[in-house]
């Protein structure tokens, strides 16, 4: 018998397939996740003489970071994250959703994603990770000799 590299060319579209909407469907519950925690990192109720306190800010650059490694790590699932967290920063603006004020009910989903229209720090993240993730799949996709 004589042993071959030929594939028959349908062997592994099913599982990429596969991966590619589980990858997906992460990225669904990746961005709902990172939109509701920067909205709580951003009004948590940090004592602070400051407009906005440094703690607030230390906060805010974690969730932010950990967005961006991973867009660049798991491509798919950072670009579908980013785009859950502006469809829903949009979502909010669209509906008019109210937000209470500065320290009451920060741990509400709803008023996380109301804030988050608000105070834009959600639209900056999830522009972030769609631009992270689709420079790390132009690096990953460059032809040979790029």
């Amino acid at each position: 018998m004589v042993a071959s590299d030929i594939s028959t060319g349908l062997s592994g579209r099913p599982r990429v397939l596969g991966r590619t909407l589980a990858s997906i469907g992460v990225g669904i519950l990746v961005g709902a996740l990172y939109d509701y925690a920067i909205a709580v990192a951003a009004s948590a109720p940090v004592p602070g003489g400051f407009t906005t306190p440094p703690l607030t800010l230390a906060l805010i650059a974690i969730v932010a970071a950990l967005a961006v490694a991973t867009a660049w790590r798991w491509p798919v699932v950072g670009l579908t994250a980013g785009i859950v967290v502006l469809g829903l920063v949009a979502f909010a603006v669209g509906g008019r959703i109210g937000w209470t004020p500065y320290g009451y009910d920060w741990w509400s989903p709803f008023n996380a994603v109301a804030f988050g229209a608000a105070s834009g720090y959600p639209t900056i993240v999830g522009a972030t990770m769609i631009t992270s993730a689709a420079l790390s799949l132009r690096r990953t996709h460059q032809p040979v000799g790029e």
